[in-house]
């Protein structure tokens, strides 16, 4: 209420003042904008708060994905690991699935706060999968087809925010599929270019086996052939397990005396232990070669790459025996060498290997029922199989070039192979045995050299392998 006056003096009465009319639309106006905006900033919030948890879930789902990628890698490098008694493969897929988990394992996927530094429990970020997780299909014999791992999987991974509208969390998947590849060359081993010399290529080329008319294998200096220590008798033949296609011509394929036999080199891949109970392979096989017989190569004149950081222009023979040599090797690479009298030169490269077998296998030990039921090599410092850096990637030549010039400058490259160095003798003499073969970055077999070959029928599967993830 409100009291009014005149000039002539006080009135009495009481006047009632109302709103005009644009007050109150002003008035509602401005409450429905604040109910608008109220509304907007929680639809804003929800949006932000779902967008943040779709890149949360985005990120996860990637890093999963490279955590069964790394795994299904792994496991595939189990594929060229074994030699077994059946084709049935029983410690191959034992192995793939371990090779799968623990490389999983060592992959997070950041859905939690890391245990505190006191806190012994499992990090719940560890990829964690099992053997019902990895599956191996096996290769078809009849189209070459190789053999293949699948890991797949899935996890729970948590909301950050958008418990608030009820949603605490989902499921996100991931698979990956890898095999192997055959290649003719590449960088050394998957270990290549690590600190102490595993999985770089040493400066060490040993001649290939070879086979007598009877088709055994031998090596040079074998004891079993008396004196005859080279492929100089009749019969004797020498067939690299790369002489297919366009590679179907000397020093591939080779005989000193006779023609050529019935099987691909004695270093062929095999999958099967009655192959090296029956003569026709070297591999898995313990055998010596004498310093009168292997080669030094001129590492130093190949295409220079980074080691450690370092350039290996100043390396010396002993250098590259302890370190590898990690650039790239192929199949058919002319390789310089050493005089083989030059004593000062094998006395680098023998001292150079015992540094590298010093620091890494003399108080190293052996699981000796791996070596001898599977031969391949897991030690308790290298728990990876064949991963250890005195399983030494070397280049061969063909054996026959020993009977037509022992004094050669060169040798020709006719085919790789991982061997274990088990002991490195002070007389220079090596003694251990081939593994089978995985080869990183390795160069793709050419078309041409894919080729069946009548007389032994080639294969690919005999060939090194290199892993690679198919999808």
């Amino acid at each position: 209420m409100r009291r009014i006056f005149t000039k002539h003096g006080e009135k009495s009465g009481t006047v009632r003042l109302e709103p005009a009319a644009g007050d109150v639309r002003k008035r509602r106006q401005h409450g429905v904008v604040m109910m608008l905006t109220a509304l907007m900033i929680t639809v804003m919030i929800g949006f932000l708060s779902l967008s943040i948890d779709l890149g949360f879930a985005f990120s996860s789902r990637n890093q999963f994905q490279n955590g069964i990628d790394a795994a299904a890698l792994a496991a595939a490098a189990a594929m060229r690991l074994t030699v077994e008694s059946t084709e049935a493969g029983a410690q191959q897929l034992s192995v793939a699935q371990q090779q799968a988990i623990d490389y999983a394992k060592l992959n997070q996927v950041r859905r939690y706060a890391d245990p505190g530094k006191d806190d012994n429990s499992p990090n719940a970020n560890d990829i964690i999968i099992g053997n019902g997780n990895v599956a191996v299909t096996a290769k078809n014999q009849s189209n070459f087809d190789f053999p293949q791992v699948k890991v797949d999987s899935s996890i729970p991974v948590p909301t950050l925010f958008a418990g608030m509208f009820g949603l605490n969390g989902f499921t996100v998947s991931a698979a990956s599929t890898a095999s192997v590849v055959p290649v003719d060359g590449g960088t050394g081993t998957p270990g290549a270019g690590k600190p102490g010399g595993g999985g770089c290529w040493s400066p060490i080329m040993i001649p290939d086996t070879f086979f007598d008319s009877s088709d055994n294998v031998h090596w040079v200096g074998d004891p079993n052939r008396g004196s005859d220590e080279l492929p100089s008798m009749f019969g004797d033949y020498y067939r690299s397990r790369f002489a297919a296609g366009a590679r179907n011509v000397p020093p591939y394929v080779d005989a000193a005396n006779g023609g050529v036999g019935n099987y691909v080199t004695g270093l062929r891949d095999t999958a099967i232990l009655d192959d090296i109970n029956l003569n026709k392979t070297v591999m898995g096989r313990y055998i010596e070669i004498k310093p009168a017989h292997y080669r030094i190569a001129k590492l130093s004149n190949l295409p220079l790459l980074s080691a450690f950081g370092l350039s290996v222009s100043g390396y010396s023979v002993g250098d590259f025996a302890r370190n590898g040599y990690c650039g790239q090797i192929r199949v058919g690479l002319e390789v310089e060498v050493y005089d083989r009298n030059d004593l000062t030169v094998y006395d680098q490269a023998k001292l150079g290997l015992q540094a590298l077998k010093s620091n890494t296998l003399d108080n190293d030990f052996l699981d000796l029922q791996l070596l001898n039921n599977y031969r391949y090599i897991k030690t308790s410092s290298y728990p990876g199989p064949n991963t250890h850096a005195m399983v030494v990637p070397v280049m061969m030549f063909s054996p026959v070039e020993l009977v037509r010039n022992q004094d050669a400058a060169s040798f020709r490259v006719t085919n790789i192979g991982l061997i274990f160095l088990q002991e490195v003798r002070d007389d220079g003499t090596l003694y251990g045995f081939f593994v089978r073969e995985i080869i990183a970055g390795g160069t793709p077999i050419e078309p041409g050299n894919l080729q069946t070959d009548n007389a032994p029928t080639f294969k690919r599967s005999w060939l090194p392998m290199s892993v690679q993830l198919l999808k």
